[in-house]
């Protein structure tokens, strides 16, 4: 049987030879690059042509809110924990920036309100929702947010 397999394989060769040699004698097939053909143009920019949009802004909610502007506050600590536990650190309530106190740090601007607070940078704007209040202590600002029976506070 494996001799008859060995002479298929040798006759498909010889046909398959005696083919390719007439197509490349009459000159159908080419293993030479065709000079006369245009190539492709080099890589470039894939939004090539289309208008580009401007950097988008932001808009968010949380307390983290300070802590996204790097270029405004630098987060040294944060604790977030049940209320009861971390009512010992919360800043004293004479060093709480007043509602309606607008401050500047870099080029972001707090509006500090009753119970939120609002964050703008540019086209920027984010908010720490209520229950938000901000301290000012010895090693800076302290953000205090409640939500329900949770708190986290943050020093920058």
């Amino acid at each position: 049987m494996w001799r008859f397999y060995a002479i298929a394989t040798v006759i498909v060769c010889v046909i398959g030879s005696i083919v390719f040699a007439h197509r490349m004698a009459t000159n159908s097939w080419t293993l030479r690059p065709n000079r006369a053909a245009t190539h492709p143009s080099a890589p470039h920019n894939g939004n090539a042509g289309f208008v580009t949009t401007p950097a988008p802004s932001f808009t968010g909610q949380g307390g983290w809110v300070l802590s996204a502007l790097p270029s405004c506050f630098t987060q040294q600590s944060a604790k977030e924990g049940p209320s009861p536990l971390l009512e010992r650190d919360i800043p004293p309530e004479k060093s709480r920036i007043a509602p309606g106190t607008t401050l500047h740090r870099g080029s972001c601007t707090v509006m500090v309100r009753a119970d939120d607070i609002w964050v703008t940078r540019g086209p920027d704007h984010l908010r720490v929702p209520p229950d938000a209040r901000l301290y000012t202590t010895r090693d800076g600002l302290t953000l205090v947010y409640r939500r329900g029976d949770r708190t986290e506070i943050r020093n920058y």
